[in-house]
């Protein structure tokens, strides 16, 4: 090859190999997650990998449907479970290093449940007194892959969206003229209101065109305030679309009006028709009938035993798994749970596994961070985090102390948590810092200036802070945590925003000595510096800042690892790693007697911290309502009596709202600083689903597994005196710099 030519090429590669350093991948900020509960392989029978809407909150779960929901036979709503069939791989106790799901193993069923027309439930009508144009008291949903459908005509084999269902507590006031978009195209238009007849005149339009039209009398039964409308579609007859109900008219002084509640509308015209071999999202339909559909995987499916990795196994449903060898027992054993990505902008519920009045003890009701998405939930920390005697994290728990109103199966029916009674408790868990466990040190290897191979983490309602010199009541925020793979390319008079005002500057990159000098600033100002050694052992390249702060003295709150230095046709870089930093200027302190968020510090110590409720909670028992117990934080449950067996009993979890943001119109920072958290979702839409069938659902979003975690910001500046002079380093070119390597 020609010399002109390979240095041609050479300085082509070079460009390349710079742009793939200065633009790092994975630094975009991780999307918030739906989780499942999680089951670890060392602990579970091959037919024990199976979650339902309770305990994957990808599934859609109507509260109030519990009982039917979780029933051992004959129950509804969605299942995934891994079924072994072929005698290889099977997953669970016996083989807890085993991984692939063959074939046809994992297998989607998902069954009907009934739900009542709000015009019946809400004016408490029975066969008698409903009207017979509804053709009954209910209709069928059908959940389909995380989002529930109307079944046509109750054949769980032709689904339609619902396009309105208007609340219970809601009414639409319209005049003549008005016109009321319902949502797919549809509208309801008022032509006319009689005040004096105690009439309206109105039709039903779709893409402005009037498909249906009445006169409703409001002075009339329930039947003659009801007005439906049945059509041709989906294979079936006469098929109910829609119905609304007028419950009053009224005049001002000006116009006359009408007042439409319960309003029920499906979309007719774009019906999904599932027959046996019809594949969606990966899975084959095996079974199709009225009353239930079955799916099986169409491919093996080899997990990736990494907690940064996804599994996916349909459009948007993946498995995440913790590393190999982090389940509880075997070094082959690990954690495997269901997830859904939320990667469209809306609010979200993560919520906790339900527990059912009739059927927990009054020491039952508590909740972990492998059962309640609040809870931060480190996968790789499922051993410790799950454990019965000295595990770490968060636990929430109903302690019955006064004798009074205990909850639970002996008094199903009661609502009050005492003062004290709803008892939140945390424990701090230890974290490698990324240098050690990406480097794989040991005790030997580790640099002293660390103090340690790990430093401790607490969740404190919710959110992971670092325990100052391992000191749980002192806790202050992480500002930068550098993931495994991330690296960081700057070049002399580069800064690096770290978050909470904190960064780092490089002044100058000498690529012949292989040194780097930087400093780390706080608002701008210098607190550290240092020249870090690239072509040394691991403590070299490593620099470490500490300070006292937190009542501590000489604290570790800065580590940076410099991988390498290298130099382009113009300038000279260094590659950042492994970065982390606290913020030492805003520590909380923890004592006994504080409050917070409506709890009271009962114990605070290194190790542990405790807190009550400072004031009794009368739970409200309706599935629409939600009683607070922290700022954001709180207790969702059924209506009364919609528990197993009681007729007071009814259904509890706890649960927080998220609201994810479009990160393009909201200008928000993405960062590689933020957390894989989870969340669990009560009707998101499947990828394929949604775009065969257009939704105006406006059911609530739901999250399990626990919020994305706060991007800490951080500041940092360093300076070192008597740097080397860096004479002719800025002058070499990239031609040079490879010749010299190559030599």
């Amino acid at each position: 090859m020609r010399p002109h030519v390979q240095r041609t090429l050479i300085s082509l590669l070079a460009s390349l190999m710079i742009s793939l350093l200065i633009v790092p991948a994975g630094f975009a900020a991780q999307t918030p997650v739906i989780s499942g509960i999680p089951l670890d392989t060392n602990e579970t029978l091959s037919d024990g990998f199976c979650w339902n809407a309770t305990t994957f909150g990808g599934f859609n779960y109507p509260v109030n449907q519990h009982k039917n929901f979780v029933a051992s036979e004959n129950w509804s709503g969605e299942r995934l479970q891994y079924v072994e069939k072929d005698g290889k791989d099977e997953l669970g106790k016996s083989y807890p290093g085993n991984h692939v799901i063959g074939e046809g193993e994992l297998v989607y069923t998902t069954r009907p449940f009934s739900s009542k027309y709000k015009v019946v439930s809400e004016l408490d009508l029975d066969a008698k007194t409903t009207p017979k144009e509804l053709s009954g008291m209910f209709y069928y949903k059908l959940a389909w892959f995380g989002k529930p459908y109307i079944t046509v005509g109750g054949d769980s084999t032709r689904l339609t969206n619902l396009v309105m269902d208007q609340k219970s507590g809601d009414k639409k006031t319209l005049k003549a003229g008005d016109s009321w978009d319902l949502g797919s195209n549809y509208s309801l238009v008022v032509n006319q209101v009689d005040v004096d007849g105690e009439k309206v005149w109105f039709e039903l339009d779709k893409n402005g065109e009037e498909i249906e039209s009445g006169i409703v009398n409001t002075s009339g039964n329930v039947a003659d305030k009801t007005f439906t409308a049945t059509a041709d579609f989906g294979d079936k007859k006469d098929q109910l679309y829609f119905t609304t109900y007028v419950d009053s008219v009224f005049t001002s002084a000006t116009d006359s009006f009408a007042v439409f509640k319960y309003t029920w509308l499906i979309d007719k015209d774009k019906v999904m028709l599932i027959e046996n071999g019809d594949e969606y999202q990966g899975f084959e339909v095996k079974e199709a009938s009225e009353n239930e559909i079955v799916l099986t995987n169409s491919n093996s499916i080899t997990l990736n035993l990494d907690k940064d990795k996804k599994n996916y196994f349909t459009d948007s449903w993946y498995f995440q798994t913790s590393d190999e060898g982090k389940g509880s027992t075997s070094p082959e054993g690990y954690v495997i749970y269901p997830a859904k990505e939320l990667n469209s902008s809306g609010n979200y519920t993560l919520r906790g596994l339900p527990f059912d009045t009739n059927e927990t003890s009054s020491d039952g009701f508590i909740w972990n961070a492998a059962t309640f998405s609040g809870f931060n939930y480190p996968v790789n920390k499922h051993k410790n985090f799950v454990a019965s005697e000295n595990w770490w994290g968060e636990h929430l728990q109903y302690i019955e102390k006064d004798g009074q109103d205990e909850l639970g199966k002996d008094h199903p029916g009661n609502h009050v948590i005492g003062e004290g009674e709803l008892v939140y408790t945390t424990h701090p868990f230890s974290s490698k810092y990324g240098v050690v466990s990406e480097l794989d040190l040991d005790a030997n290897t580790t640099p002293e200036e660390l103090g340690g191979m790990s430093y401790y983490k607490l969740p404190w309602f919710g959110k992971p802070y670092i325990a100052v010199g391992g000191d749980s009541t002192q806790l202050a925020n992480l500002a930068m945590d550098q993931k495994s793979d991330d690296k960081k390319t700057l070049k002399a008079g580069d800064s690096w925003d770290l978050g909470s005002n904190y960064s780092l500057v490089v002044n100058q990159v000498d690529v012949d000595g292989e040194k780097v000098w930087f400093e780390l600033d706080k608002n701008g100002e210098e607190i550290e510096s240092g020249i870090v050694n690239t072509s040394g052992n691991v403590a070299d390249k490593t620099f470490t800042a500490t300070a006292d702060f937190g009542d501590k003295k000489d604290q570790l709150y800065f580590i940076t690892y410099v991988d390498k230095i290298f130099t382009s046709a113009t300038d000279s870089f260094a590659v950042f790693k492994y970065t982390w930093l606290i913020d030492k200027d805003k520590v909380m302190l923890i004592e006994n007697g504080d409050e917070y968020q409506g709890f009271e510090v009962k114990e605070a110590s290194e190790n542990e911290i405790v807190l009550t409720n400072s004031n009794s909670i009368t739970l409200t028992l309706d599935k629409d309502k939600k009683k607070y117990f922290t700022d954001s934080w709180y207790f969702q449950t059924s209506d009364e009596g919609k528990g197993s067996t009681s007729l007071e009993g009814y259904v509890i979890y706890p649960a927080t709202d998220v609201t994810v943001e479009d990160n393009a119109s909201s200008g928000v920072n993405n960062s590689e600083n933020t957390s894989n958290e989870s969340l669990s979702n009560e009707s998101a839409p499947s990828t394929s689903s949604a775009s065969l069938l257009e939704s105006k659902a406006d059911d609530l979003k739901d999250v399990n597994s626990s919020s994305p975690e706060e991007k800490y910001g951080v500041e940092t500046s360093a300076k070192a005196p008597g740097f080397e002079v860096l004479a002719g380093v800025f002058g070499i070119t990239l031609c040079q710099y490879f010749m010299k390597r190559r030599d």
